[in-house]
C-alpha cells in the first residue's frame, strides 16, 4: 500500500492564490505589525502513511482534510514559539491478520489522528506585507485504530508516537494584525499542507 507521494498538485493549489494575493497587496503601503501573542486557524490537507509491526501489521495509508490551530509568542522581532493542535479526519488502512509470509485477506481499518506540536518559528519580513518563516519543534500524535468492517473480531492497537515536526510558509498581511497563511509541515509519518488565517494582538 507504499504510495509515492505527489504534493505538487496541492502546492500548486496552495501557492497560486497566495501569489495573486501577494502581487496584489505587496505594492499596497503597509501599517506596522503590532503585537506579540497570535492565533491561528487553518484548513489542512493531510497526507498519513503509517505502519506499525506489532502482533500483526497495521497501516494506515491515505490523503484527508484536518483542522489545525495554533497559538504563538514572538519574544523577538524574529523569533516566536508556537503550540499546535491538529484534528485529522478518519485515515483508512488495513490489518493482516496473520504471520509474515502466510498469505491471507487484509481488513479494513481506520484511524482517527490528533497532534500536539511545540515549535520555534522564526520569521522575516521580506516585502512590506509579506513574510516567510520557518517551523521546527517536537510533535506528540495519537490515533485511535478501529475496525472499519465493525463486524469482524479483530484486535488493533492504537497508535501513540511523538517525533520532530519542521516546516516553511508565507504569510501575508491583508489588515494591520490579520493575515493570510501558506504552509507545508512534516510531522514524521504525517504531512500538511495548509492555508489559514492568523491574527496578531
Amino acid at each position: 500500500m507504499t504510495r509515492r507521494r505527489t504534493w505538487t498538485p496541492r502546492l500548486l493549489l496552495v501557492a497560486t492564490p497566495i501569489a495573486l494575493l501577494t502581487a496584489a497587496l505587496a505594492a499596497t503601503p503597509a501599517a506596522a505589525e503590532r503585537g506579540d501573542f497570535y492565533v491561528g486557524a487553518y484548513f489542512s490537507l493531510a497526507d498519513v502513511e503509517v505502519r506499525s509491526s506489532g502482533a500483526f501489521d497495521q497501516i494506515i495509508d491515505g490523503d484527508e482534510n484536518a483542522l489545525s490551530y495554533e497559538v504563538g509568542y514572538r519574544f523577538h522581532p524574529n523569533i516566536g514559539i508556537e503550540a499546535g493542535y491538529h484534528d485529522l479526519s478518519k485515515v483508512d488502512g488495513s490489518i493482516l491478520p496473520c504471520a509474515e509470509g502466510v498469505p491471507c485477506s487484509e481488513i479494513p481499518i481506520t484511524g482517527k489522528f490528533t497532534g500536539l506540536t511545540l515549535a520555534v518559528a522564526p520569521r522575516f519580513e521580506v516585502a512590506g506585507r509579506v513574510g516567510i518563516f520557518g517551523r521546527a519543534g517536537l510533535v506528540t500524535w495519537g490515533a485511535d485504530i478501529e475496525d472499519a468492517a465493525d463486524n469482524l473480531d479483530v484486535v488493533v492497537d492504537d497508535l501513540d508516537r511523538g517525533d520532530t515536526i519542521f516546516g516553511f510558509g508565507v504569510d501575508v498581511r491583508i489588515i494591520t494584525g490579520l493575515s493570510g497563511v501558506a504552509k507545508w509541515e512534516s510531522m514524521g509519518d504525517i504531512e500538511l499542507v495548509s492555508v489559514g488565517l492568523r491574527l496578531t494582538f
